[in-house]
């Protein structure tokens, strides 16, 4: 049976946070040497504010795994050690932004104050000039420390990603970016959601019920005709719901016959039964067929016809 968290808008908006993080800063290693990297390429990635998207992953994954101490069940300690995984990742990249400002602002500071200066203050220059140094030599040894957080943040958020496999609005998000979700875990996205679901098309199916609860009708139907594709034997579960999304989405485009077609079709097939929450909505649909079609014998025959299958619709066993 599926479940939905509580916290799961809040942890689609972590994961969110997390895909971009994890992209600029791959990205940002991947395509420059140290040497190539300038203080102004990493101000916005990491900063002590909301403009920095290392500063609200950092902030969201606070608020979602900060608890009061009580670290008994291994899903708590999960999202706690995911939590400081991230803190340990955004510090990091703290330090690696502030041995960039010195490289590139500071030291060219210092440089010519030194020139300007007088032989008493020349100790004062020796030391600033030895922290300098200190700070420009470990920025390869804070680009390491980076990486190696970004595999295991990226790791536990697997191991998070799977203990919400029951939460439909996660799986849809995932599916929704699809291209970052596999650019990001090595599994890629039908990997990731083979080891959430079991599968890939159950996966897919499991996204396309939340797109149909969301009434995203075109997206949920493309969906699963792909978990078709990729296996046979789901059409089992795929063809009620298509029925379903078929009807729907006629409705909202004014093509009343097809809708009353595919929802009746979609009750005789008894999958309504199985599906009491898309029956409401479907039975609410129908009841506004009479002020939409025609007065004529036609139209009244047509909006009794609709009346019928409402009832059936509302009255179905539970």
């Amino acid at each position: 049976m599926r479940t939905s968290n509580d916290d799961g808008s809040d942890f689609v908006q972590l994961l969110r946070e997390y895909l971009v993080a994890h992209g600029k800063l791959t990205a940002l290693f991947e395509r420059n040497t140290i040497d190539d990297i300038s203080f102004s390429a990493v101000r916005d990635l990491v900063g002590d504010d909301n403009e920095s998207v290392l500063y609200r992953l950092k902030e969201r994954s606070h608020a979602l795994f900060r608890s009061d101490g009580s670290h008994h069940s291994q899903k708590v300690r999960r999202g706690a050690l995911f939590d400081l995984a991230i803190g340990s990742l955004f510090h990091e990249a703290m330090q690696f932004r502030e041995n960039l400002y010195q490289r590139e602002i500071y030291g060219p500071r210092l440089a010519s104050l030194k020139a300007a200066s007088d032989e008493d203050s020349e100790d004062l220059f020796i030391e600033f000039e030895r922290i300098l140094g200190k700070g420009t030599a470990r920025l390869n040894e804070v680009v390491v420390e980076i990486r190696i957080l970004l595999a295991q943040t990226r790791d536990q958020l697997r191991r998070l990603l799977v203990e919400r496999a029951g939460d439909p609005v996660v799986t849809r998000f995932l599916l929704r970016r699809r291209e970052a979700v596999s650019e990001t875990f090595p599994e890629r996205f039908e990997g990731l959601l083979e080891e959430m679901h079991g599968s890939v098309s159950i996966g897919l199916i499991e996204a396309a019920r939340s797109l149909l609860e969301s009434a995203h009708f075109v997206e949920a139907t493309q969906t699963l005709r792909e978990a078709e594709r990729l296996d046979a034997s789901a059409r089992s579960e795929t063809q009620g719901l298509l029925r379903y999304a078929e009807g729907m989405q006629a409705f909202l485009d004014g093509d009343y016959p097809t809708s009353f077609g595919a929802l009746e079709a979609w009750v005789d097939s008894g999958a309504a039964e199985d599906e009491r929450e898309f029956a409401r909505l479907a039975a609410s649909a129908l009841s506004r067929l009479e002020r939409l079609v025609s007065l004529d014998e036609v139209g009244e025959n047509f909006s009794a016809m609709a009346k019928a299958l409402q009832l059936r619709l509302e009255t179905a066993p539970l």
